[in-house]
């Protein structure tokens, strides 16, 4: 397993001094991941976790100086290079997965409770079908995610993807960047674009120019909702007074919820430089909400990312990609589909078998 774990982190360099290197960087590393899958969120977790594992981690890892403390775990994971990190995920996603899917997500997600200056904002680029992160890029302190979105487009193969992106995304730029590579995008319209937004929804407000319409239905957890997409191609007025790249269509989805006795509706608004079936709209919006239910969810409830209070910077983003790369593991390792990935962290927490029996299957150690 160490030799397997270990042969994603050729590219990575060891941030400590030599007097410091009393711990082998694969053993930090390795535990540190061991104890994600576990369920542990926190640097005093990891060297409790050792600490209790101590003897079956030995047949794995190496300890010439016996349990490394919580600080060491903190100062490793302080001083590591982000970007080298991220690549060593990226190899790893990119060695047992390809995209199972035409749609991509980009969304962002503001980590609570970290960084120094202000919390971590990470923009992530998702994929419901196979329920993984492709790519991820942090939003500098004094930017937004206008700046980041570019960064990580520039990491994924665009050719014959469908990119979408909430509101933030309705840039030029961006989506000339997606044509440019060969892709398409889905993107939401708010106030940013003012007037884009004003003329689509006032034209997409009168039914007459609705040419294709979509009724798809959920229910779940005493909760019903209905989504109507309405779709339009008669667009040509709107490229010559906006001329935006690529554009092809436009449309609207309406939601309306019932639960608990209460009705709540709202409309949301989209451009798209594929010529969309109504249909087709409302399956993308779908993927693209997958990355709040699916993703976020999974890193705020089962990894407690919003509780974790790591203010250094470098930490909180490495922690970050540590969570996903456990996520993947785990999503991966589920021997029923109906597995939950709470479940599996348990099993993994109360049995060091069945933990490196989830490494291995993913590994193939």
């Amino acid at each position: 397993m160490k030799d397997t774990i270990s042969s994603y982190f050729g590219g990575l360099d060891d941030p400590r001094s030599a007097r410091n290197q009393r711990h082998p960087l694969i053993t930090l590393i390795g535990t540190s991941l061991l104890a994600a899958l576990s369920g542990i969120d926190s640097f005093s977790g990891i060297q409790d976790f050792v600490d209790m594992h101590m003897d079956e981690l030995l047949q794995y890892f190496a300890f010439p100086f016996g349990l490394p403390s919580h600080d060491t775990y903190q100062r490793l994971w302080n001083d590591l290079s982000p970007s080298q990190f991220k690549s060593c995920f990226s190899d790893f996603i990119s060695s047992i997965e390809k995209v199972a899917s035409d749609v991509i997500s980009l969304d962002g997600k503001t980590i609570r409770n970290s960084g120094k200056e202000r919390a971590l904002h990470i923009v992530t680029a998702w994929c419901s079908n196979n329920q993984m992160v492709f790519a991820q890029e942090k939003v500098d302190n004094k930017s937004n995610e206008i700046t980041a979105i570019p960064k990580v487009l520039s990491l994924l193969d665009l050719e014959n993807k469908v990119i979408t992106i909430d509101a933030m995304g309705a840039q030029r730029a961006i989506c000339q960047q997606i044509i440019d590579a060969n892709g398409d995008y889905v993107i939401s319209l708010k106030g940013n674009q003012s007037s884009l937004y004003e003329d689509v929804r006032l034209f997409l407000g009168d039914a007459s120019n609705h040419e294709l319409i979509n009724e798809n239905n959920d229910k779940g957890h005493g909760r019903l909702e209905q989504r109507t997409a309405a779709v339009s191609r008669n667009i040509s007025w709107l490229n010559e007074i906006h001329s935006w790249p690529g554009l092809k269509s436009i449309g609207q989805i309406t939601a309306t919820v019932w639960k608990k006795g209460k009705e709540t509706t709202e409309t949301r608004f989209y451009i798209s430089s594929l010529a969309l079936e109504a249909e087709r709209l409302n399956e993308i919006a779908r993927k693209h909400w997958a990355i709040e239910n699916q993703l976020h969810w999974s890193l705020d409830v089962v990894f407690n990312e919003d509780k974790a209070c790591i203010r250094n910077d470098n930490a909180a983003e490495n922690i970050d990609i540590l969570r996903k790369w456990a996520l993947a593991i785990l999503g991966k390792a589920k021997k029923k589909p109906e597995q939950s990935i709470k479940s599996i962290m348990r099993k993994n927490a109360m049995s060091f078998k069945y933990l490196v029996s989830s490494v291995k299957s993913i590994f193939h150690a």
